[in-house]
């Protein structure tokens, strides 16, 4: 994985053991014996146990299904797996399974070939409707029956809410994996003091943590050290947050207003490629090691979201991208300036 630190280096080691360090390494961690052309982008199928995990294999491009309504759920999941996703992203939260059941249901692919993640929500102040051992339990038996399928590739704790039942919670999933309903088990939103936490307990870490990241929200350098050491992969959720028209009208925008009506960001470095700018921020994120997650209804966007292997971003585009917004770091996914990631 190409991280943030090493981009953020400018040109040498930055000592957090990345994976594609060209430079020789000052850390132990670091891998010497892989060099900068090694970097690979495939869009088919992102095998993290190749590089960390043992476990976990995902497509590297998905489809994102936040804000996408029910009754339209299977129609735009079909048009997706027809142009090739392979990886569907949905959630408790989202209210669109039963739609995406069906179309998983009459698709002709065979379920080995589709990678289904959801997310279990964990309750949220002020309704503190926080969810226990056995609504868990629960929540993942309506998600199967919802979407029509015998296991989960892979299941998220939504977010990192439910404080005094983060722990309950989290062997609720691991008993859920004992018990073959889920394949992976991982989160989303999590911050390091939130990881410690099932690290202290001496329980299984997670196999991924689902994080809004983009240049205006590059991994924290000291979560991406912690989630590279304990094998934990990093899929970025909201990649395409920077465009201006994203999420128009929705409250689920904590963009400020400048950003919404402001000019297309980074257009320079995308006509060099002759792509969209959404190709160019999808394509930052895989090249940055991050399954990706773009969400669309229009059938042409969804085919440009995931027509990604034909270009590779230069090194050098690859760092002013991920540089280019370093003290204007903010979250844009979530309402009022709120980042879940500071949640206690």
């Amino acid at each position: 994985m190409l991280s943030a630190n090493f981009l953020m280096s400018q040109g040498e080691c930055c000592g957090n053991g990345c994976v594609n360090c060209p430079y020789t390494p000052r850390h132990k961690k670091g891998n010497k014996n892989i060099n900068i052309s090694k970097i690979q982008s495939k869009s088919i199928l992102y095998n993290w146990s190749e590089i960390m995990s043992e476990y976990l294999k995902m497509p590297m491009i998905g489809l994102g299904t936040w804000l996408l309504p029910n009754e339209l759920a299977e129609e735009v999941t079909i048009t997706a797996l027809n142009l090739g996703y392979r990886h569907i992203d949905t959630a408790q939260a989202y209210r669109n399974e039963a739609g995406i059941g069906e179309a998983i249901k009459k698709s002709s692919l065979s379920r080995d070939g589709l990678f289904i993640t959801t997310k279990m929500w964990p309750g949220m102040e002020p309704d503190n409707n926080f969810q226990n051992y056995n609504s868990v339990i629960n929540s993942c038996n309506q998600s199967l029956s919802m979407l029509q399928i015998n296991e989960i590739d892979l299941y998220l704790i939504h977010a990192p809410f439910a404080k005094d039942l983060r722990l309950e919670q989290w062997q609720a999933f691991l008993d859920l994996k004992k018990d073959g309903k889920v394949k992976n088990i991982g989160v989303s939103n999590y911050n390091i003091h939130h990881l410690q936490e099932i690290e202290d307990a001496g329980l299984e870490m997670p196999a991924a943590n689902q994080i809004e990241i983009h240049p205006y929200h590059l991994i924290r350098p000291t979560l991406d050290s912690y989630m590279a050491e304990h094998k934990i992969l990093p899929i970025a959720y909201s990649s395409l947050a920077p465009i201006p028209n994203w999420r128009e009208g929705s409250r689920w925008n904590g963009k400020p207003e400048e950003m919404k009506t402001g000019s297309m960001p980074y257009e320079d470095i995308a006509e060099k490629y002759q792509i969209s700018v959404p190709q160019l921020l999808l394509k930052w994120g895989i090249q940055m090691g991050y399954p990706v997650l773009p969400k669309s209804v229009k059938k042409d966007r969804l085919k440009e979201n995931i027509n990604l292997d034909h270009f590779e971003i230069s090194l050098q585009d690859m760092k002013a991208l991920t540089n280019a917004h370093l003290d204007q770091q903010k979250c844009l996914a979530w309402s009022n300036g709120f980042d879940p990631l500071d949640s206690e």
